[in-house]
C-alpha cells in the first residue's frame, strides 16, 4: 500500500484498499475515493490528482513505481530487466539516484517571475543558464542554444473550436486535407506489399511499400463504388481488391482488373491507378499530404531535422504503441501535452524532486516547437533555488550515468553528447498534431480527432528506443488500442509513465464540459508558459481561420 506526503499541504496520503485513500494532518483525517467523493473524517477536500496517484488504477507488481519519488526506488530501477540497457525507466533511474536522497518538500510561495531581454520568465534558472554550466561545453551543439520564445502576450482562443461541429468540419476541408501529417513509421511496413490504414476524420489512407526504396499512399476507396479497400493494416499484399465487385488495383496504384469489362466501356482511362496522395519521410517517419499543390516536406518540416539530425531516430526500435479513445477534442488533449505550467497542480508527486514546471524553457521555429524541462532541481512556486555550482555538479554527474547507461545500445557515439542532451527532457511538436520528444526522451505523442465527432479523439503514445547497430533491430510493438473507459495502466507495457498519463487525462472529460459550459466564449492562454499552445493556435488561424 502506499504513502505518500503531499509536497504543499504536508497531508499524508495512505492507500486504505479498493481505491479508497486516508488523508491525514496532526489529528485530523479524512477518507476518500480516488476520484475526490469524501466518505468521512474532519478533512473534507483533497488534490485529486494526489488521491489518482495514491489510490488510482494501479499497474502489474513490479512496473508500478514512479521512479522520480526517491533515490531507493529509483536505484532499484536501475538493475530492473524489464527494459533492460535501453529502457527508459533505467536511465531515468540513474539520473534519479545521483540528483537526490531525499523528497524535496517547501511551502507553496508562487513564483514571482522575473524580466529577460526577450520577456518575462519564470524566476527559476534558465536553460542557457544551465548550458553555461555543462560540463562538455565544446559538445553542445549550436541548435540546443537557440533562443526563440514564442512573441506577443496573453492570447483568447475562442471555445467553440473545441466543440462545434462547423469547427470540425473546417478542420477536415482546411486542414487534415491539405497539412503533412504524420501516418506511420518505416518499420511499420517493412518489407514490400506491407500496409497500414491511416484515418483521420472521416477520411481514409492506405500507406503501402511498393518496394525496397519506396513508400506511396492512396486515398482507401474503391473507385468503382467507394468500397473501403482496406479496413485493417496488412502484410505482402499483392493487389488490393474491392470486396464488393472485386475491382483490383497493384499496389503500386495501376489499375490491375474490372471483373466484366465490357459492361463498363471507356472507364478505364478514368479508373486506371488509384487516387494516390504524397509522401514524405523523416527520421524513420512516413508523412502523407493529399493536397497536390502542397508545399514541399523539405520546407514545411524546416529546421526540425538540424535539431534531430545527431539522434538517428531512424535506426530506433518502437518499444511500444499505445493509441487511447478520449472524451476530449483532440486539439484539447494535445495541449495537455504541449505545456509544463500544469504540472504543479496536475502532477504534484513530481515536486518530491525537486521541479513544479514553472520554469521550462520554450521555443517556436516556423512549424514546430521546443519545449526543455531542465533537470536543475528549482521549485520556484516553492521558493526553492539550489546552489547554482551543486546543480551543475548534479547534472555532470546524472549526465555520465546516462552515457553509461546508453553505452551498450550506442557504443562510443554516447561521448558525443553534452550534459543537457542527456539529462533534460524535450518535448516537441510538429503543427499540427505529431510530438517527437528530443533527444533521448524516447516518448512520441500523435493526437487525431476520433471519426467525426468534435468531443472525441485519439491519444497515441509510442516509445522510441535506440537499438545498437549490429544487432538485427526487434519488430515494431503492434498497436494496442484502449477504449474510453479503459485508463492507461491497462497497458503495463508503458510502465511509470501509466500513471502519470492518467493524471493528465482525468482532466480531459471536465474541461470539455466547461469550455461548454463556460460564461466566456473564450479561453486565455498565457505569454510565455503557453506559449507553445498559442504557436499551436496562430498556425490554425493561417490554415482553419478564425471566422
Amino acid at each position: 500500500m502506499r504513502t505518500e506526503t503531499h509536497p504543499f499541504s504536508g497531508m499524508t496520503y495512505e492507500e486504505l484498499g479498493e481505491g479508497k485513500i486516508r488523508v491525514v494532518k496532526g489529528d485530523r483525517f479524512g477518507v476518500f475515493d480516488w476520484e475526490g467523493h469524501w466518505f468521512e473524517g474532519a478533512i473534507t477536500h483533497a488534490d485529486p490528482h494526489f488521491l489518482q496517484f495514491v489510490g488510482g488504477p494501479n499497474l502489474p507488481a513490479g512496473l508500478d513505481t514512479y521512479a522520480a519519488m526517491a533515490a531507493k526506488q529509483a536505484a532499484q530501477a536501475a538493475d530492473d530487466k524489464y527494459n533492460g540497457s535501453l529502457g527508459n525507466e533505467r536511465m531515468m533511474a540513474t539520473r534519479i539516484a545521483t540528483m537526490a536522497t531525499s523528497p524535496v518538500t517547501g511551502k507553496y510561495t508562487g513564483d514571482p517571475g522575473r524580466d529577460t531581454p526577450k520577456g518575462r520568465r519564470s524566476a527559476g534558472i534558465s536553460f542557457q543558464e544551465l548550458l553555461a554550466g555543462d560540463s562538455h561545453p565544446e559538445r553542445i551543439p549550436a541548435t540546443l542554444l537557440q533562443d526563440s520564445p514564442m512573441r506577443g502576450g496573453v492570447t483568447k482562443v475562442p471555445t467553440a473550436r473545441y466543440f462545434e461541429q462547423k469547427w470540425h468540419d473546417l478542420e477536415v476541408e482546411r486542414l487534415w486535407k491539405r497539412v503533412w501529417q504524420y501516418a506511420t513509421m518505416e518499420q511499420d511496413i517493412p518489407e514490400p506489399g506491407d500496409y497500414i490504414v491511416y484515418d483521420i476524420a472521416h477520411l481514409s489512407y492506405l500507406v503501402v511499400r511498393t518496394d525496397e526504396n519506396t513508400i506511396k499512399a492512396y486515398n482507401n476507396a474503391c473507385l468503382h463504388r467507394g468500397r473501403q479497400l482496406r479496413e485493417f493494416d496488412g502484410k505482402t499484399a499483392t493487389e488490393f481488391r474491392c470486396a464488393f465487385h472485386g475491382w483490383s488495383w497493384e499496389i503500386d496504384g495501376s489499375l490491375r482488373e474490372i471483373p466484366s469489362e465490357w459492361d463498363f466501356p471507356e472507364v478505364r482511362a478514368e479508373v486506371g491507378h488509384l487516387r494516390e496522395v504524397k509522401v514524405g519521410r523523416w527520421g524513420g517517419f512516413v508523412f502523407i499530404n493529399p493536397d497536390p499543390d502542397c508545399e514541399p516536406f523539405e520546407d514545411y518540416l524546416g529546421s526540425l531535422p538540424e535539431h534531430y539530425a545527431r539522434f538517428e531516430f531512424e535506426k530506433r526500435y518502437k518499444q511500444m504503441h499505445v493509441a487511447k479513445i478520449v472524451r476530449a477534442n483532440w486539439k484539447a488533449t494535445q495541449e495537455a501535452f504541449t505545456e509544463g505550467y500544469h504540472v504543479l497542480a496536475t502532477h504534484p508527486q513530481a515536486l518530491l524532486m525537486g521541479g513544479d514546471g514553472a520554469n521550462h524553457n520554450y521555443d517556436v521555429f516556423g512549424n514546430w516547437a521546443r519545449a526543455v524541462t531542465m533537470a536543475a532541481g528549482a521549485s520556484p512556486h516553492r521558493g526553492i533555488h539550489p546552489d547554482i555550482q551543486k546543480t551543475f555538479e548534479m547534472r555532470a554527474a546524472a549526465a555520465d550515468s546516462t552515457r553509461e547507461a546508453l553505452r551498450p545500445a550506442l557504443g562510443d557515439k554516447v561521448d558525443q553528447y553534452c550534459d543537457a542532451e542527456l539529462v533534460d527532457g524535450y518535448y516537441n511538436n510538429l503543427f499540427p498534431n505529431f510530438h517527437p520528444w528530443g533527444a533521448f526522451s524516447r516518448i512520441v505523442y500523435r493526437f487525431r480527432p476520433y471519426g467525426d465527432n468534435p468531443e472525441m479523439s485519439i491519444m497515441e503514445v509510442l516509445y522510441l528506443v535506440p537499438w545498437p547497430e549490429a544487432q538485427p533491430r526487434p519488430a515494431p510493438a503492434p498497436i494496442h488500442w484502449l477504449g474510453a473507459d479503459e485508463d492507461f495502466t491497462h497497458s503495463p507495457e508503458m510502465g511509470p509513465l501509466a500513471r502519470v498519463l492518467n493524471q493528465d487525462l482525468y482532466n480531459l472529460p471536465k474541461m470539455q464540459k466547461g469550455m461548454k459550459a463556460k460564461v466566456e466564449p473564450h479561453v486565455f492562454l498565457s505569454a510565455y508558459s503557453e506559449g507553445k499552445v498559442r504557436h499551436f493556435h496562430e498556425l490554425y488561424d493561417q490554415w482553419v481561420g478564425r471566422e
